[in-house]
């Protein structure tokens, strides 16, 4: 393969990032490290090795790509999707990148996807040397899996980076806030489509991403440009009937839609919140319909957002297995209220609560409802219904 020059400027300003991202890390600045490290990629070449990395007076992609990868997954102890992403990106470089198959196996082991977990192990160990600090980790993880039996769940969030080849470089995820203009009456709409818009934040958000792509090899329009010849793309196609009964009005709604993909995705990646008046109380009612991956995604934003009162977590890791806390659910609805539409509502005002878990058939395009929501079911539903006049 011809390397490529990367300049004496590029690899001082790279070295620079990556010295001041280090710093970062020791003070526990968690975001300004992801931010110069991503500030670093950005300076790589789309295609080929530099030069530079070569001749070793800078960091390979990989490397940094892995640096990346350890601080979403605090060192590969907590199941993050984007690190997952990472590694697999720093794999792509260097499939024998040492600490990139070790940690990727790690995140494996731990979700109980234990073939894939096996590979990486195996090639962290044969690439590694004896008395590195790799080599006996490894050993002892593989000797650990051989007790194991290959669970196969899925990383939750892995599958939102459809279409996004380089989107690792941004914090935020390829994931943005779309809702319906002002001035459109939905209320016949209740099982009918409704054009839907990205807010001025996403489309700031996705411009960026969509910016990075374009430097590194995956074409991209702005948002601007490619919101209007693919508006289908973004206009959901309502049937409340089949979550709930007949008796509530729609008034307004918003989804978190993956950019490019737009709604044109499967069902358990869909998110998509509703405002409605139930008819006979005159009350606000709210319902969620979110696969997990997106609900991951969302909890977390809204966890981590300044804006927002909201300090749960609805899944969190134990003994490396993925938990789902029930509780949190009201406490992220009424911040997905406030959020969506600038509603506030407490505890207090909630008068009904009713949690589902959804199994999409995709050969049949048949629903199963179960009684509660597990981590094994694709989708939720949450229906509350408050005690607010309308």
């Amino acid at each position: 393969m011809d390397s490529i020059d990367l300049g004496k400027d590029n690899a001082q300003q790279l070295n620079k990032f990556i010295e001041l991202a280090a710093q970062c890390i020791d003070e526990d600045r968690r975001d300004d490290a992801i931010s110069l490290l991503s500030s670093a990629i950005s300076l790589y070449p789309a295609s080929g090795i530099t030069q530079e990395e070569l001749n070793q007076t800078v960091p390979t992609r990989s490397e940094v790509l892995t640096k990346l990868g350890i601080i979403f997954s605090d060192s590969g102890t907590n199941l993050d999707p984007i690190a997952v992403h990472l590694f697999q990106q720093a794999l792509v470089y260097d499939e024998n990148f040492v600490p990139a198959n070790f940690y990727l196996g790690k995140l494996l082991m731990n979700n109980g996807n234990i073939a894939q977990a096996l590979k990486c192990m195996q090639n962290a160990l044969d690439n590694s040397i004896e008395g590195d600090r790799f080599y006996q980790s490894a050993k002892d993880s593989l000797e650990e899996m051989s007790e194991l039996v290959d669970h196969g769940d899925t990383i939750f969030a892995i599958d939102y980076l459809i279409g996004q080849s380089m989107s690792h470089a941004i914090i935020d995820s390829p994931i943005g806030t779309f809702k319906k203009m002002d001035f459109d009456q939905i209320e016949n709409k209740y099982d009918g489509s409704v054009q839907l818009f990205p807010t001025e934040a996403t489309t700031q958000k996705l411009n960026q991403i969509r910016e990075f792509n374009s430097n590194h090899g995956f074409e991209q329009t702005s948002l601007e440009e490619f919101l209007p010849a693919n508006l289908p793309l973004f206009e959901a196609h309502n049937d409340l009937p089949t979550y709930i009964k007949d008796k509530y009005t729609l008034v307004d709604m918003g989804a978190e839609i993956y950019d490019v993909c737009g709604l044109n995705v499967d069902p358990q990646l869909t998110f998509t919140f509703y405002k409605l008046i139930q008819r006979e109380t005159n009350t606000y009612s709210y319902l969620l319909l979110a696969g997990k991956s997106p609900l991951e995604i969302k909890d977390k934003q809204l966890s981590r957002s300044e804006e927002s009162d909201y300090d749960g977590a609805i899944f969190d890791i134990y003994k490396n297995r993925i938990l789902y806390n029930q509780d949190s659910i009201s406490g992220f609805i009424a911040a997905l209220a406030k959020d969506y539409f600038g509603d506030q509502f407490k505890d207090d005002n909630i008068q009904n609560l009713v949690i589902n878990g959804i199994n999409d058939e995709s050969f049949n395009h048949d629903l199963e409802f179960t009684d509660d929501f597990n981590i094994n079911n694709s989708r939720v539903k949450v229906l509350i219904d408050t005690d607010i006049k309308a």
